[in-house]
């Protein structure tokens, strides 16, 4: 597998897996308005628009094929003084219970020691259990609870962190 950061060539990959999750992942949980009107045109504008903003990344896996496994996206916290936050996680369904999305947190992990951030934190929206037990497993705890807004969509969420960036 190779992990590595993401350039322009990995954008249509990662909307298709970000719509694809979004709409399989988050079915009861977030509007079916909402889900149906997101489209991989949403996802190529979304993700190439967070490039551009300076301190936003995103590491990409492929496997040795070059098929696309997944990504995670990262950026600073906006509320955490020295917290990189995890935007956004996504593994394939065929890649998944295979690691993948582990390796991706370890990358940003250590992209996170280097560059001397003291925390890393994500959010979840309330009910998605297997990215809760995932985070959990790996070290994170509560922060807090809120409500999220997507593009107008509210949702219960939760924000998890991890304290110790040496957990792995």
């Amino acid at each position: 597998m190779v992990i590595r950061k993401t350039n322009d060539t990995d954008i249509q990959n990662i909307a298709e897996l970000y719509i694809l999750n979004w709409k399989t992942t988050y079915i009861g949980l977030l509007s079916e308005q909402y889900l149906n009107n997101i489209d991989i045109c949403y996802g190529v504008k979304k993700w190439s628009d967070f490039l551009k903003k300076e301190n936003h990344n995103i590491f990409v896996a492929y496997d040795k094929q070059n098929c696309f496994l997944g990504f995670l996206a990262y950026r600073p916290d906006d509320e955490i003084k020295q917290c990189l936050y995890l935007d956004s996680l996504h593994v394939s369904q065929k890649a998944r219970g295979k690691g993948i999305g582990t390796k991706l947190i370890q990358n940003v992990f250590q992209y996170a020691i280097n560059k001397k951030y003291h925390n890393i934190s994500i959010c979840i929206v309330k009910g998605n259990e297997n990215a809760k037990k995932l985070y959990t497993k790996l070290g994170a705890v509560h922060y807090k609870y809120f409500i999220d807004d997507f593009d107008g969509t509210k949702s219960n969420s939760e924000k998890l962190i991890w304290y110790d960036l040496n957990c792995f």
